[in-house]
């Protein structure tokens, strides 16, 4: 499998906060693209999310709303890693700032 490098997409990450939605959603498109030899997953991850929030067609719609069903599990799944890493990440900084 072909190593991808992480600083780029680390640095492209930062950058998409300040996107609009439709700018946002042909970034994950055009990431997704880079991605697909070297992880499929990943890249099909990111072609759902940018069909979920600004669909180019209703064809994309439309897969969109089927897999989000049948992804919806992993989603909250993950939304719970998500909240533990952000309380984690919280308490470190609290810690630091208390001189632990």
């Amino acid at each position: 499998m072909e190593q991808v490098r992480l600083e780029p997409l680390v640095t492209e990450a930062e950058a998409l906060v300040a996107m609009s939605v439709g700018d946002l959603a042909d970034s994950f498109r055009t990431q997704s693209f880079h991605l697909m030899q070297a992880h499929p997953i990943a890249a099909a991850h990111l072609v759902l999310a940018a069909a979920s929030i600004a669909p180019t067609c209703a064809a994309e719609q439309d897969v969109a709303d089927e897999f989000s069903f049948v992804i919806v599990d992993f989603a909250q799944q993950l939304g719970a890693l998500h909240r533990r890493a952000v309380n984690r990440r919280a308490q470190e900084v609290a810690g630091v700032a208390h001189g632990h």
